[in-house]
């Protein structure tokens, strides 16, 4: 795309062709003229010029008009024909982590286990990791590859094999998931400080709460993926590793301006702001670099004791109070995780059961056949009601011992294990995540909740409700983060309320690979053919964006970069809210929503939620220019039916606060 500036002397022959102006008539210091303007407007209008005078957006309309915006110091860029949009709101993000740091990062590229030896080796020798010392590794693609081999059986198999002088540990792409070598594993202290080492002993004493979040092989030895707080136990780091939080602004903040500026996102929530982080945002905005609004959704406690909660939100309206005065900043949102995620490893011998809480009891596949020859699939389903699990049930403790647990899977074809009910655990105890939610609400925090499945939501959502009087007469957003999966009530309730759901509309395209770590537990799936059956309940009720919407819920675009890829990549995302396939599958095709919907998510709502949707999220007369200029038209992609090709769309030009901050090289 070639947008041509024009110069002054070029200006004066539009100048004469207007004729007399009123003389009150505003001379813009920027005008954008022969576009695509998709103002985001309640009648979604379609024009052809917008004119900007200091931040503000002056006239929006024909290109022959406004040309009596035009001075002889006005900017002026013909678009040729470009698409315009109103600079993009990204209201679930960890910014920070969106640059590369210098250290060992997998980039989320899927690898088997004998692959990953070699890289991993690598890093150590790249970056000179003296014995003894941590090797830690970012960006590990957990829900892709990882296939065994007879040498690694698992995880700590192939950590060990990297290294037994390094303790190792691997940060999953997703925030939720890691994994460690044997001497790692061995670091893990208790709440007390002492070094006891994960174990299948520890697992069933000081580290009991943690079980379900640790991979175990049949005799309950750790295989080496622990996710969740589990992760704490051995590398309590997870702020400063895997989202950049520990790096001097200086070095940091700067890439992370230019890096919002290029992906066209002018506004955003970050959804984990510790003092640190907001320090680090306040030095961006005094050294003028800043090329975004940011909401901070502030940390929660680091204790889930109730009678915690009024000290812990009387110092966050501390830090509120700290940037009242500030421009682009506001410090006026707390983030609450009610759950985790929803990924089981079917890899593993037991399976690894998912961490996030269900409504109904996880389902216990049995998996057969071999990933080198591609015949690996669900071969049948633990019967839990059966005599053989009723005893284990009974006395569980008399299946512990490693001879009884082989002699058991050799009769009946699974482990002991899998006799044992379980639904997954909520990240905090319920009674605590009602009190945050509506302890925050009355002290005038907009509440934004991780709830992932079907149990957190509808906690969260019953709270919202409980609240939601309080929150309207105070001018608070209540939103969810992420809901893959909600029960159909659920998803009327949330219509009903008018809570925010900030969906990553990029998780809709997964693919097969993914979806047997998660729906296998949840359904009784007949193999692999049957995945992707809408008649069962998880691929009914999957990521329901347009259900929700239907009941009247408020749809908003959060990337969370760098859960998945460092890049927030707005349009492959928007993309995938109206096409949620991977070319090969297609994810609860009737949730799909169309283009228009789609654009409002990453616009209008996102700035709804903000609650700036008076100044920004269109491109209307009165309102600030946050404006971005694209490569392509995505609405006319989107009615050629072509919605895959949106994701290789590209931000030409970033306009901020009525200035140009990005523009892209020829």
């Amino acid at each position: 795309m070639n947008i041509k500036t024009i110069t002054s002397l070029a200006t004066f022959g539009l100048i004469l062709l207007t004729g007399c102006q009123p003389a009150q008539q505003e001379v813009a210091d920027l005008v954008l003229t022969n576009a695509y303007v998709y103002t985001v407007d309640k009648s979604r209008n379609v024009e052809q010029a917008i004119a900007i005078k200091g931040n503000t957006i002056v006239y929006v309309g024909s290109s022959e008009d406004v040309a009596a915006y035009i001075g002889d110091s006005t900017d002026v860029r013909d678009l040729g024909g470009a698409m315009v949009m109103p600079g993009i709101h990204d209201m679930h993000v960890h910014a920070l982590g969106t640059v590369q740091p210098d250290m060992c990062d997998l980039d989320s590229e899927s690898l088997s286990l004998e692959q990953m030896v070699p890289v991993l080796q690598a890093c150590i020798e790249e970056y000179e990791i003296a014995p003894g010392d941590w090797l830690i590794v970012l960006q590990w693609a957990f829900s892709s590859g990882n296939q065994p081999s007879e040498n690694l059986p698992n995880i700590r198999a192939a950590l060990d094999a990297v290294s037994e002088n390094h303790p190792i540990f691997l940060w999953g792409d997703d925030g939720h998931h890691g994994a460690a070598n044997s001497l790692a594993l061995a670091m893990a202290s208790n709440e007390d400080g002492e070094v006891i080492g994960l174990s299948a002993d520890t697992l069933n004493s000081d580290f009991a709460d943690f079980r379900l979040m640790v991979g175990v092989d049949e005799s309950g030895e750790p295989t080496g993926g622990i996710n969740e707080d589990a992760r704490m136990l051995v590398r309590p780091n997870f702020l400063e590793d895997m989202l950049g939080m520990g790096a001097a602004p200086e070095d940091t903040m700067p890439r992370v301006a230019a890096r919002m500026a290029e992906s066209g996102i002018t506004s955003l929530q970050d959804a984990i702001v510790t003092s640190q982080t907001l320090s680090s945002y306040g030095w961006l905005e005094d050294s003028g670099l800043m090329t975004f609004r940011l909401r901070a959704a502030l940390a929660e406690p680091p204790t889930e004791n109730i009678d915690d909660i009024d000290d812990h939100l009387r110092s966050l309206q501390m830090k509120r109070d700290q940037f009242a005065d500030s421009k682009l900043i506001q410090a006026n949102a707390v983030k609450l995780f009610a759950d985790g995620v929803l990924e089981g490893n079917p890899l593993t011998a037991p399976p690894t059961l998912p961490v996030a809480a269900m409504l109904q009891d996880f389902k216990q596949p049995i998996f057969g056949g071999s990933i080198d020859d591609g015949s690996f699939d669900i071969v049948g389903y633990v019967d839990q009601e059966r005599e053989s699990c009723k005893a284990v049930q009974a006395n569980p403790e008399d299946y512990s011992e490693i001879d009884r647990i082989k002699a058991f899977e050799s009769e009946y074809g699974f482990f002991p294990q899998q006799c044992i009910p379980q639904s997954g655990i909520l990240e905090h105890h319920e009674a605590f995540i009602r009190a945050y939610i509506r302890k925050a609400t009355e002290a005038g925090f907009h509440v934004h909740v991780h709830a992932l499945a079907d149990k957190a939501v509808r906690i969260a959502v019953d709270e919202f409700g409980k609240v939601k009087d309080l929150a309207d007469q105070s001018g608070l957003t209540q939103s969810l983060a992420h809901v893959q999966i909600a029960h159909p009530d659920d998803q009327k309730r949330i219509g009903e309320l008018g809570i925010f759901v900030v969906f990553t509309f990029v998780w809709t395209a997964s693919g097969t690979e993914y979806e047997m770590m998660v729906a296998p537990f949840i359904d009784e799936i007949d193999g692999v053919a049957d995945l992707y059956n809408t008649d069962n309940y998880y691929m009914k009720n999957v990521y329901p964006a347009k259900s929700i919407q239907d009941y009247g819920g408020i749809l908003v675009n959060g990337s969370d970069a760098p859960v998945g890829s460092r890049d927030p990549m707005p349009f492959v995302s928007l993309g995938q809210a109206i096409y949620r396939s991977n070319g090969e599958t297609v994810l609860n095709e009737k949730e799909r929503i169309d283009i228009h919907s789609a654009i409002a998510a990453f616009t209008i709502n996102g700035a709804r939620l903000f609650g700036h949707d008076d100044k920004l999220g269109s491109i209307e007369v009165g309102k600030i220019a946050d404006i971005i200029v694209l490569d392509q038209n995505i609405v006319e992609l989107a009615e050629k039916d072509e919605p895959g090709k949106i994701g290789n769309t590209k931000v030409a030009m970033t306009i901020f606060d009525g200035k140009v901050v990005f523009e892209r090289s020829e």
